[in-house]
């Protein structure tokens, strides 16, 4: 059968197939003034670090009415890098419109807002990845800085067991988890967190430490020993090293090689604890002098050098208080530890004012005047001259 098109079908198609041409016309169009970033200039930036220049020329090519999420990832990625971190946040939470379980725009968001501080709403953010990916080792990392930061310790420690139960060779984690077990006494614990990533990192000084500081409160001296001068042969020569090694030799009674260890400490580097096990070793080897040298040394630095301004405050209320002997009784213990002018001018007129006590007045104000006023005490030291004189007749 033969086919043929009457004139009445041609004019019937006419509208169709002018409708058909003039869209392709506006595609051709559109495709021609859609703006379109250049790809290698835009990796040059990306190259030589200069972020913020990308992101002026992305921002100049497509403002800020762009919807492809792939320009919206470079806006946002440039601005992140670049450290305009509230601009970066719109773009990223444009793009979580579109996909609200984004894992990369997720991580992104929690660490804008962890770098502005915003822990609260950083800790959201990483708790919607763990809950797509309960095995994100980096978010566990994350999250337990976080608490910490807002003072949740519980899920602190939590997240940081996640994160090593996920990769138990991890240094950091495991450090950090084994301070932890050490903290609340739980040593084996501590030991079982080191030892796999230890035996992955034989060389990690970190994880040395933190082995020495294991055997150290278990009592293993002879293998803290080892552990700390190995530490100390890498250049490792800080205060908790040091006094774990010293600790150590003295009690494996090898008490020269204690005191040269402790030696090691500047004398403002030097604690309660140095000084002691110094003097306990002088002692070991018979060096009595030294010994009790190194002692009372030990003794003057485990008191507070302010010390004697508590009891002066305390023996101040006593007094207010009309408790009179016990405010005595606080002075004096305050001079014990040091003989401010302030605290013998405060027991002259005790005894002056309260007990009546002309002999002990008169020694007090004049241990007073001897101990060297500050100049603003003028008026106390004349004080003092006149009632010496008057307490004299």
């Amino acid at each position: 059968m033969e086919l043929s098109i009457s004139t009445n079908n041609l004019v019937n198609m006419k509208p169709i197939l002018t409708f058909i041409t003039t869209m392709c016309l506006c595609a051709a169009v559109y495709a021609q003034n859609t703006p379109k970033h250049d790809a290698t200039a835009l990796l040059e930036y990306y190259q030589n670090q200069r972020y913020a220049d990308a992101f002026t020329y992305l921002h100049g090519i497509y403002g800020d009415s762009v919807a492809d999420v792939k320009i919206l990832s470079a806006l946002a990625y440039t601005s992140q890098m670049s450290g305009q971190l509230p601009q970066a946040e719109k773009y990223y939470l444009r793009i979580l419109q579109t996909d609200s379980l984004n894992i990369p725009v997720l991580f992104n968001l929690g660490n804008i807002n962890n770098r502005r501080g915003n822990n609260a709403k950083a800790i959201i953010y990483y708790l919607k990845i763990i809950k797509k990916d309960s095995t994100n080792f980096n978010v566990y990392r994350q999250l337990s800085t976080l608490a910490k930061n807002v003072g949740d310790m519980g899920s602190s420690i939590y997240y940081m067991q996640q994160a090593n139960n996920i990769n138990p060779l991890d240094g950091d984690v495991a450090f950090d988890l084994s301070t932890f077990y050490l903290a609340i006494k739980q040593l084996d614990q501590a030991e079982k967190v080191l030892s796999p990533a230890l035996a992955a990192d034989s060389t990690n000084l970190t994880l040395i430490l933190g082995k020495a500081k294991t055997t150290y409160q278990q009592g293993k001296t002879a293998e803290t020993i080892a552990l700390c001068n190995k530490l100390i042969q890498e250049g490792d020569q800080s205060g908790a090293v040091i006094s774990m090694l010293g600790t150590s030799y003295y009690l494996e009674k090898k008490y020269q090689l204690c005191i040269d260890t402790y030696n090691k400490l500047t004398d403002d580097t030097q604690t309660e604890a140095s000084l002691y096990y110094t003097g306990m070793a002088y002692k070991g080897l018979k060096d009595q002098r030294k010994a009790i040298k190194y002692l009372e040394d030990a003794i003057e630095k485990a008191i507070s050098p302010t010390v004697d301004t508590y009891y002066g405050e305390i023996a101040e209320s006593y007094d207010r208080l009309n408790k009179t002997m016990l405010s005595l009784a606080a002075y004096q213990k305050a001079l014990e530890y040091n003989e401010r002018p302030v605290t013998l001018y405060a027991l002259a007129i005790l005894y002056d004012d309260k007990l009546k006590n002309k002999k002990q007045a008169i020694r007090y104000y004049k241990k007073y005047l001897a101990s060297k006023p500050p100049k603003n005490h003028q008026q106390y030291m004349a004080y003092s001259s006149s009632r010496i004189e008057a307490l004299s007749r």
